[in-house]
């Protein structure tokens, strides 16, 4: 009998844990272009930008992030030539934001940018 009690109560914490952390619907924006990406978390407004390489030369192949809103606001991530970097935008609640990376590598080529993505911010 004490068994069957704690196996009932080890089931309820075990049903309680994987209920009480299961993630919520996710409103974040991912923008990924082979060489960086772009992730925007709707909880407090935070762009995370990584580039995958890194160059030993700055400024011939960084990762940057562009963004904007459907109110008018625009900005940019970062310069980042290796690792993660943040970006904390403020912008308004209820409304969207669109972001992707782009790379850049080298003073003569194009600039390699990854698709839009849009978020409920």
């Amino acid at each position: 009998m004490k068994l069957l009690k704690t196996l009932a109560i080890s089931g309820a914490v075990a049903a309680a844990l994987v209920m009480g952390t299961a993630a919520p619907a996710s409103a974040d924006a991912y923008s990924y272009n082979g060489y960086g990406s772009a992730n925007f978390e709707s909880a407090g407004d935070y762009i995370t930008l990584t580039h995958y390489t890194y160059d030993p030369y700055p400024g011939h192949y960084a990762s940057y992030a562009e963004w904007y809103t459907n109110y008018g606001r625009t900005g940019f991530c970062g310069d980042n030539i290796g690792g993660r970097l943040g970006c904390n935008e403020d912008v308004a609640e209820n409304r969207y934001i669109t972001i992707r990376v782009c790379t850049r590598y080298g003073v003569f080529n194009q600039v390699d940018c990854g698709d839009w993505a849009t978020s409920r911010t």
